[in-house]
């Protein structure tokens, strides 16, 4: 026998003389078992999970789509229970940037023709401003930033809120659509509007002395450049805005509209 021979004889005793290793059927069937009710398990999370997520996406788009937007203040909701906390405005930092300083820029130099000289611009004890006619960002709806400078007027009659916002719009948008919303006054045909189309292009609208029922009596400008630049006024009296408030919120058709192309973006 030569050495092939022999090797292959003994890999066939080696074969002949291992004993087939037994098959433990119940321990097979115990750790299947437990490997699927693992998995069960780990698709329940899962589908928790998921379920929950649901939920905070549907609460969400509910609070979204329920909250009027607002210019300058975010929608705020809570995924932790089924009603949305009040926005925390200590969190909301003001900002101070070139652009705010370009408008206020701007504002200091058509003072003299937007406010009446009756009247002077300060804070308001009733709601502080801090920086009365200064302009400041906040964050918009969309991640935009927008800015707001605000005063309280007073003269001798008494007070009244004053409130300018700028913002910026795609070059060609309507009047009074924000971000894809109304916005604005004369946006559904309301009466004592003033609308007009200025010589560089501008459209805007005028609400003078607007008496909306179980709302603040005020006076309400917008108006859309052709660059983009969207501008709101608004003036204000009633209980517990300011101190003493005026009978008549300030400000005629003809002066709000000078507003109109007071500030560029």
């Amino acid at each position: 026998m030569d050495d092939n021979q022999r090797l292959t004889h003994g890999l066939e005793q080696l074969a002949d003389e291992a004993e087939p290793r037994p098959v433990d059927v119940p321990s097979v069937i115990g750790k299947a078992k437990a490997q699927q009710k693992n998995r069960r398990a780990v698709l329940g999370v899962g589908g928790a999970t998921a379920v929950v997520l649901a939920g905070a996406l549907f609460t969400t788009v509910q609070v979204s789509e329920t909250l009027p937007v607002v210019p300058g203040v975010r929608p705020t909701s809570s995924t932790q229970g089924t009603q949305p906390q009040p926005p925390n405005r200590q969190q909301v930092l003001p900002i101070v940037d070139a652009r705010s300083q370009k408008l206020d820029s701007q504002l200091v130099a058509a003072k003299a023709q937007l406010i009446p000289a009756e009247f002077t611009a300060g804070d308001n004890p009733a709601n502080p401003i801090q920086h009365p006619l200064r302009f400041s960002g906040s964050p918009g709806p969309k991640g935009e930033v927008n800015y707001t400078a605000q005063a309280l007027l007073t003269n001798a009659q008494g007070t009244a809120t004053f409130q300018i916002w700028v913002l910026k719009n795609q070059p060609g948008t309507e009047l009074g659509h924000y971000y894809g919303q109304h916005f604005g006054p004369c946006a559904q045909g309301e009466s004592n509007c003033v609308r007009r189309t200025l010589p560089d292009g501008t459209v805007a609208a005028a609400r003078p002395d607007s008496r909306p029922p179980g709302l603040t009596l005020s006076s309400v400008m917008s108006a859309q450049r052709p660059d983009g630049t969207y501008i709101q006024v608004v003036t204000n009296v009633g209980e517990r805005t300011s101190p003493k408030p005026l009978a008549i919120p300030p400000f005629d058709a003809e002066q709000l509209f000078k507003f109109a192309t007071a500030f560029t973006w």
